[in-house]
């Protein structure tokens, strides 16, 4: 693999986690537009459908959570990943 695929991977997991503790704990999710668009190109290039299912699957992501595609883009990573954007904590 190439060091921009590490590079990519690495980003989505900090943009990605990041907002999970953000969001856990009560706080603002403010990522840069920019980087988190790099890491929804990722994403999409590279979370193959075969890498999704529920929690008894045993599979290391959830289904993809719908976002209008003109949502912010964070939020639209964030549904990407299977998280749901509107989430509280």
């Amino acid at each position: 693999m190439p060091a921009t695929w590490f590079v990519g991977q690495q980003l989505s997991d900090i943009i990605v986690h990041g907002w999970d503790v953000a969001k856990a704990t009560g706080q603002a999710a403010d990522f840069d537009p920019y980087l988190s668009d790099v890491s929804l190109d990722w994403g999409r290039e590279n979370l193959k459908p075969e890498f999704r299912g529920d929690e008894a699957s045993g599979r290391v992501f959830g289904p993809e959570v719908a976002v209008s595609e003109d949502a912010p883009v964070l939020d639209r990573l964030i549904g990407f990943f299977g998280r749901d954007p509107n989430w509280q904590g």
